[in-house]
């Protein structure tokens, strides 16, 4: 599929890096023009970013709810006569992401686990995550599994602090940070896990449905209105703005250049009205001298 061929709302994220920051920039499909797929404008203070180096993006197609990352040749503004927006270029396919991959679904929660068995020593452990496939726990110290362990892990979570029992196999044995940390296989998907797991996939999706689209001109078609942006772009105006912020994947990004142009004016407008301070609380010690004096 074409980059173009983007569903109308579809959300879309940029990943980038701002002062050595990694961020993640989220904005939204128009539509496809024939050079690139349209989205709202993004702003950073102010400014109109425009990437100078490949970027990672994911995109949500509204259209099949499948997750296509791809890598951008360029994310530059544009101007249009429905205003300005951003123009993602892409030369490849996308792909869609491989939907048979169990999604993993962050926990954070204490919990006991018992080991091959052992209900007399129940052991502390806090559930990192968890998937259809399987779960990690971070572990004590003193706690040790080998590959083959059999755990059984009980935790509560949600609001009603409903009690979840699962019977796990240790695969293998890594490290979260300093902490022990041990990867199970799930023995039993049980009825209370399926309705857990579901439930953090509602969460963590937001409805497509609920994601209106945008109309640039409802009196006339989308395929007029394509058509009328394609000749915008075509004439490679840039937005009436100041300066455009650009961006460097994973590099730092100077704004010394854009703070100055920013921050001139407010700093002579502070700078006189400390001034003013300054002022006024001196002739207020010179009054009390006075006042000492008679």
């Amino acid at each position: 599929m074409k980059v173009s061929e983007i569903a109308n709302g579809s959300e879309v994220k940029i990943y980038a890096a701002i002062n050595g920051h990694s961020v993640v920039i989220m904005t939204e499909a128009i539509f496809g023009v024939n050079v690139g797929l349209l989205v709202r404008p993004m702003e950073y203070f102010g400014k109109y970013i425009q990437f100078l180096e490949p970027s990672n993006v994911q995109i949500r197609n509204k259209r099949d709810g499948r997750v296509y990352k791809f890598m951008s040749t360029a994310i530059s503004p544009v101007k249009t006569r429905y205003g300005n927006f951003h123009l993602i270029r892409c030369s490849s396919m996308l792909e869609p992401e491989n939907s048979r991959r169990a999604e993993r679904f962050y926990i954070e929660k204490l919990g006991l686990i018992s080991v091959n068995g052992d209900n007399m020593q129940l052991r502390n452990c806090l559930v990192h995550d968890i998937s259809m496939r399987g779960i990690s726990l971070v572990v004590d110290d003193d706690t040790e599994c080998v590959p083959g362990d059999k755990i059984d892990v009980m935790f509560r979570y949600g609001a009603t602090l409903h009690n979840y029992e699962l019977s796990t196999v240790v695969v293998r044995n890594f490290k979260l940070g300093k902490k022990n940390a041990v990867g199970c296989s799930i023995s039993n998907l049980n009825i209370d896990l399926i309705g857990l797991l579901s439930s953090k996939k509602n969460e963590k999706q937001t409805k497509l449905d609920d994601a209106p689209a945008t109309n640039l001109n409802p009196t006339i078609s989308e395929q007029q209105q394509i058509l009328e942006v394609e000749e915008d772009v075509a004439r490679d105006i840039i937005p009436e703005r100041p300066a455009t912020i650009t961006i460097r994947s994973g590099k730092q990004m100077n704004l010394k250049d854009m703070e100055e142009s920013t921050d001139s004016d407010d700093m002579t407008i502070l700078r006189k009205n400390k001034e003013k301070k300054m002022d006024d609380e001196r002739r207020e010690i010179e009054r009390i001298l006075d006042l000492k004096n008679i």
